[in-house]
């Protein structure tokens, strides 16, 4: 379900404040087996917070180019999850690598003391192509 984002290096993640929702966006990459997204983030952060009170979020990854033939081209998913900061020295070495090999361009701000790395294990996927054929995962 998942390969049709291959390619992309961007998301939008939802999180919630207190039944509040936030919307901000996220460079990312996905583990080998596409079960779990990394992102790093400052943990000054909204997003950072949030996910400490309530890790249930939501990412989107849509394909979209912004022309008027994406209502039959474009294809969208929205994962459902719940992420947790990388604590593990081995875990975090490993996603990491993962994340680092995506977007070399970001490697000084993952190694700053003040970032974190998040993982979201997926537990759902939701996949719209050509604007309303749905299929869901699992």
């Amino acid at each position: 379900m998942l390969t049709a984002f291959g390619a992309l290096r961007f998301a939008v993640l939802a999180t919630s404040d207190k039944g509040k929702p936030y919307a901000t966006l996220i460079a990312f990459a996905l583990t080998p087996d596409r079960h779990t997204l990394i992102f790093a983030t400052s943990k000054a952060t909204s997003k950072y917070k949030n996910i400490k009170n309530q890790p249930a979020v939501s990412i989107l990854l849509d394909n979209c180019a912004q022309h008027e033939d994406d209502l039959r081209n474009a294809q969208a998913v929205t994962l459902l999850g719940t992420a947790k900061e990388v604590r593990t020295t081995v875990q975090k070495a490993e996603y990491r690598l993962i994340f680092v090999e995506r977007h070399p361009e970001l490697t000084a701000f993952i190694d700053e003391p003040g970032t974190s790395l998040i993982a979201v294990t997926i537990r759902k996927a939701v996949h719209v192509e050509h604007f309303q054929d749905i299929s869901v995962w699992p």
